[in-house]
C-alpha cells in the first residue's frame, strides 16, 4: 500500500510482482474473515493504481485473476543464483541418489513426498543401489519420520530436515524428483536444473512450468512417478539428455528473466 500511495502522490507508474496466490486468496484458510477481507480490500486498491502486474507463472496468473481484476499483466520467471547451484555433478559411485528439496510446512508438499515414497517401493526392491534423500523442514517433518517408521525401505531413505547449504545436496545427487500439489512455480526445480541434474516433475500446479522442456513431466501419481524414475535409472542416454537440457536452459534463464522485466518497464514508462 505504501508503494501504491507513493504512485498516486508522485504520479509515477507502479508495477506489482505476484509470486503466489495463497496469501491473497486465503488458500490455506489461515486467516479469519476480517483479516482476509482486509487483505482483499488492500490488494484491490493497490491493483487499481497498478500499471502492470508481473506473475511468476501462468498458473499463478490464472488463479489470481479468478478473484482479482487485472487488466495488464506479464508472466516472467524468478531468477536463480546459478553460480550457487552450479557446483558440479555427483561423481561415479556405487549408489544412485535421488533428491527432493521441499518445504514441509505445507501438507500439499508433504503429500508430494509421500507420492514419491510410494512410487519408490517397487524400485527399491528392483534396484539395490537406489537411495532417496529429502531435504526440507516444517511442521510435517515429524509426520514424515513417523511415516517412515512403517516404511519397508526406510533404511534407503534419508530425511535431512532443513539444510542451510542445500547446494551441497544438489551437487551430490544423481537426479532430482519433485511432486507438489501447491507450488505456484517450483523454484527448487530451477535450482536442480542450475546444478545440472536430470529432473522429474509431477504434473500438478506450477511444477510443469518450472520444469519446462528441460526435464520430464509425468502424472503426479505413484505409478506415473515410478515409470518416469525407472526410465531415468535404466536409460543412461535419457538421463544424460535431461541433464544436458537442464544446463542449456539455465545458461540463459536469468538473462531471459531480466529481459522480460526490462520489456515491462519500457512499456510502462512509454505509456
Amino acid at each position: 500500500m505504501l508503494a501504491a500511495g507513493a504512485s498516486v502522490i508522485y504520479d509515477i507508474p507502479l508495477v506489482v510482482a505476484i509470486r503466489g496466490w495463497a496469501d491473497y486468496t486465503n488458500a490455506h484458510g489461515q486467516y479469519g474473515w476480517l483479516k482476509d477481507a482486509s487483505i482483499r480490500a488492500r490488494t484491490r486498491l493497490a491493483l487499481h493504481q497498478t500499471s502492470e502486474v508481473i506473475f511468476i507463472s501462468d498458473t499463478t496468473s490464472e488463479t489470481f485473476r479468478e478473484q482479482y481484476p487485472v487488466t495488464q499483466y506479464s508472466v516472467i520467471g524468478r531468477p536463480v543464483d546459478t553460480d550457487r547451484y552450479g557446483t558440479g555433478r555427483a561423481s561415479d559411485r556405487e549408489t544412485f541418489d535421488l533428491l527432493t528439496v521441499t518445504n514441509l510446512r505445507y501438507e500439499e508438499k508433504y503429500d508430494g513426498v509421500l507420492t514419491v515414497l510410494r512410487a519408490l517401493q517397487p524400485l527399491f526392491e528392483e534396484y539395490p543401489t537406489l537411495q532417496y534423500r529429502v531435504a526440507g523442514g516444517g511442521q510435517y517433518l515429524d509426520a514424515l519420520r513417523k511415516y517412515l517408521g512403517d516404511y519397508e525401505y526406510a533404511d534407503r531413505v534419508t530425511v535431512l530436515g532443513f539444510v542451510e547449504a542445500v547446494e551441497g545436496e544438489f551437487a551430490s545427487a544423481n537426479a532430482f524428483v519433485y511432486v507438489s500439489f501447491l507450488d505456484s512455480y517450483g523454484t527448487v526445480v530451477l535450482e536442480a536444473q542450475a546444478a545440472g541434474l536430470p529432473v522429474i516433475g509431477g504434473d500438478a500446479m506450477g511444477v510443469p512450468e518450472a520444469v519446462g522442456d528441460a526435464g520430464e513431466v509425468c502424472p503426479p501419481t505413484p505409478g506415473g512417478i515410478r515409470d518416469a524414475l525407472e526410465r531415468l535409472i535404466t536409460d543412461d542416454d535419457h538421463r544424460e539428455s535431461l541433464a544436458t537440457q537442464s544446463g542449456k536452459k539455465m545458461a540463459t534463464y536469468n538473462e531471459e528473466c531480466a529481459a522480460g522485466h526490462v520489456d515491462v518497464w519500457e512499456r510502462v514508462l512509454d505509456t
